[in-house]
């Protein structure tokens, strides 16, 4: 069993904003709650983590992700008022979930309760390549008028007959982050907003949510694991029948003022 303790596990910096790559580890292998915190630990500060050469079966990516969703859980039930979400491990994405081309986008936010997380290995064959774009960092660097605007707005999502309204900028259940929550492969319109206003918004949006500043890009590799916070992330990349796929649902998101004050985990 490995222990967080050990000096095998390291934690390295990919980009000056976000994502990083932990070394050391067998995640086939069980591992122990020490290291499982200091993951999620990990993954709520870069919100992208990646593993090279794993060897994953879809039932131990899934035993990953529940161990995830276990610290999850409790840590969500503190949201004022809210109940604790029952948090589910999907394994697998159906043909049509995803949006035709390379879009950006967070997964699922044309649902009430958008994914909370996902898991992507690359077992055998190459994939075709992904890239991130930090939410928290787009919202940091939009002008402060702006960013106070939106803070106050939502946003119409819609996917295949599903919609559904979310806050422009939401706030992360556990750290009390702000980040950006728009994208554009589902995001329709701002409400309340005259139509042409709401395109011009959501093109200055998207652009921010995009910029070059905020993107980090990986070129998959055999063995490869990414996981990625979908509460704080967009990703975009062709979908590939090459990678496994495990998501944790069930996070309704929620606007930077719908918590009395932001919980924030130590490390």
């Amino acid at each position: 069993m490995i222990l967080a303790s050990e000096p095998t596990m390291q934690i390295q910096s990919l980009h000056p904003a976000f994502a990083a790559e932990v070394t050391g580890l067998d995640l086939a292998a069980p591992l122990d709650a020490p290291t499982i915190e200091v993951l999620h630990d990990a993954f709520l500060e870069h919100a992208v983590l990646l593993f090279r050469g794993q060897r994953l079966s879809p039932a131990a990516q899934s035993r990953f992700a529940e161990a995830l969703a276990a610290i999850e859980a409790p840590l969500l039930d503190r949201r004022s008022m809210l109940l604790p979400p029952a948090l589910r491990v999907v394994a697998g994405i159906p043909e049509g979930e995803a949006p035709p081309g390379a879009a950006w986008h967070a997964d699922h936010t044309h649902e009430a309760e958008p994914s909370l997380a996902c898991i992507a290995h690359a077992p055998a064959a190459e994939a075709s390549g992904i890239a991130f774009a930090d939410q928290r960092a787009a919202l940091a660097l939009l002008p402060a008028p702006l960013r106070r605007r939106v803070e106050e707005l939502r946003a119409e999502h819609a996917h295949q007959g599903h919609l559904a309204e979310h806050p422009v900028v939401r706030s992360h259940p556990v750290t009390g982050e702000g980040a950006l929550f728009v994208n554009p492969a589902f995001t329709r319109r701002i409400l309340n907003l005259p139509a042409g206003e709401s395109s011009r918004l959501l093109a200055a949006l998207f652009a921010a949510a995009t910029a070059p500043a905020v993107t980090w890009r990986h070129a998959w590799q055999p063995g490869d694991l990414i996981l990625w916070d979908n509460r704080a992330v967009l990703h975009t990349g062709a979908p590939a029948d090459a990678l496994q796929r495990v998501r944790i649902e069930g996070d309704r998101p929620l606007g930077l003022g719908a918590l009395e004050m932001p919980w924030v985990v130590a490390g």
